[in-house]
């Protein structure tokens, strides 16, 4: 999946350890790391209720702030090759199996070491929380708002450094984290699929608007999505003992909102080859970084579909539209490898009329992940914002070179499922719609919709401390279906 330069919304994930502003001489000097700021900032250990008491595993090497800020030089694209010149002595110690932990910054799995022209390459892989813990207990319980505690000003243009100062995200003396209130635009394709992205924070919700479309020869389909999310509460305990998390919890609760989805496909008389790639992951709609003790925890708020028509002939339209709505406390529990419910949560929805013009039978999918709230450790934020203000090409060729080597054998991953999120913990609302049609020429034309509405929750092995152990529930579950004419000579409903 190709990386995206772009402004990422409300965020600035690990915007903290950045200048508050990309001073002229800093620029001038030709040393990317003098866009680093030395201002401390507070971590969730200042609010009231956290709770962090922990013992790092034999194979965590901790670099401090001030010795990662002063070496680090480049990170690849992909957020796998940190390359740093003249190096702490426990950086330049690093070896295989060993985890990485860039304070405030970064936890990653040491994979290979390599020197070449002087710079000091760490090729990486994500790591989980039992990686960097032996064993302790963290728990926060942090209240988000989208309000701004400034008046920021428009975003910067996605190849400007001072991005980094112009979405500070940032924890308030109250206790609550809040996100750059300035409205945000973002445009550009995944996959072939156009997509356009607008949020407007408010005082107690996030406004969100984004669509996305793809145009084949005579063939084309859209979605557009407009709705919001309030203002919520996110919460985490996790309990690990001898490197396993023999306790987690996340949930988010007062998770309130609603979508309005319009969507349509049309097909002329061309093929539809070309709309095999359905899966499409959008560019993250909020981040905000929780750091605690120097572990770079971030929540960030996605959006995840899934469009693929089924035409049975040439000539053919459909579109129309539908609703969802949710609420209540989204979470889960774990408890020695048993998930369990957290929290009481409920989601509906209504499906509006369609339009649909065939001779031939034909069918259309459309599947919707808005909102995924995702609990992860900071692999993100690794290449979101350092890669935007650290050049990335000095890493990227390393990387190669790594390639290349017994010593450094790796593979780029593979884009996972369009609704899975690596290193995490989620809370998620899926909508699945379904429309068949039996087409003009069927002696009864019939129109059949199902909406199912489904509230989850999950954590994967890296989170959860448990090798091989992945783990999602569903929370609430609604169907909703919707026969013209309504008679059973339609089928079931």
């Amino acid at each position: 999946m190709n990386r995206m330069r772009l402004p990422l919304l409300l965020s600035c994930t690990m915007a903290f350890l950045l200048l508050s502003s990309c001073s002229k001489n800093a620029e001038e000097s030709g040393n990317p790391s003098a866009t680093l700021a030395s201002k401390p900032f507070r971590d969730l250990r200042d609010l009231p209720g956290t709770v962090f008491d922990v013992a790092y595993t034999p194979e965590t090497v901790r670099v401090d702030e001030s010795s990662w800020k002063s070496a680090l030089k480049s990170v690849s694209s992909d957020g796998t090759v940190f390359v740093f010149d003249n190096p702490d002595s426990k950086t330049a110690s690093l070896a295989p199996g060993q985890v990485l932990f860039l304070e405030n910054l970064s936890v990653r799995k040491v994979v290979a070491t390599g020197t070449h022209d002087g710079h000091f390459a760490v090729k990486t892989e994500r790591a989980g929380i039992t990686d960097i813990i032996q064993k302790g207990q963290i728990k926060w319980n942090v209240p988000i708002k989208f309000s701004s505690l400034y008046a920021a000003g428009p975003a910067p243009a996605p190849s400007s450094q001072n991005q980094v100062s112009a979405m500070l995200t940032r924890l308030s003396p109250e206790g609550v984290v809040y996100a750059s209130g300035t409205e945000i635009r973002l445009s550009g394709k995944v996959d072939d699929w156009k997509y356009k992205i607008a949020v407007v924070p408010s005082p107690d919700r996030m406004d969100v608007d984004f669509s996305v479309a793809k145009e084949i020869d005579t063939l084309g389909v859209s979605f557009a999505t407009k709705g919001f999310l309030k203002d919520f509460v996110s919460s985490a305990d996790m309990h690990i003992q001898d490197g396993v998390t023999d306790n987690f919890n996340f949930s988010n609760s007062g998770m309130t909102g609603e979508f309005n989805v319009d969507y349509a496909a049309v097909r002329g008389g061309g093929d539809t080859a070309g709309m095999d790639k359905p899966n499409i992951k959008l560019p993250t709609l909020a981040k905000v970084p929780f750091p605690i003790g120097g572990i770079p925890f971030l929540v960030s708020v996605n959006a995840n579909l899934i469009l693929k028509p089924g035409f049975g002939g040439k000539k053919e339209t459909i579109k129309g539209s539908f609703k969802i709505s949710y609420n209540g406390d989204n979470g889960m529990q774990v408890t020695n490898g048993e998930a369990s419910v957290s929290g009481a949560a409920s989601g509906d929805g209504s499906i509006g009329d369609f339009l649909s013009t065939s001779i031939a039978p034909h069918a259309i999918l459309l599947g919707m992940a808005a909102p995924k709230i995702t609990l992860s450790l900071g692999t993100d934020s690794t290449v979101d914002m350092l890669t935007s203000a650290l050049p990335s090409s000095l890493a990227d060729t390393l990387s190669d070179i790594f390639s290349r080597t017994d010593a450094g054998k790796w593979a780029k991953k593979k884009m996972e499922s369009t609704f899975k999120t690596e290193a995490s913990a989620s809370v998620q609302v899926v909508s699945i719609l379904t429309i068949a049609t039996s087409g003009a020429v069927s002696l009864v034309p019939c129109k059949i919709s199902h909406l199912t509405i489904e509230l989850k929750a999950g954590a994967d092995a890296y989170m959860l401390g448990r090798k091989g152990l992945d783990k999602e529930i569903v929370l609430s579950k609604k169907e909703i279906a919707l026969r013209v004419p309504d008679i059973n000579a339609c089928g079931e409903k």
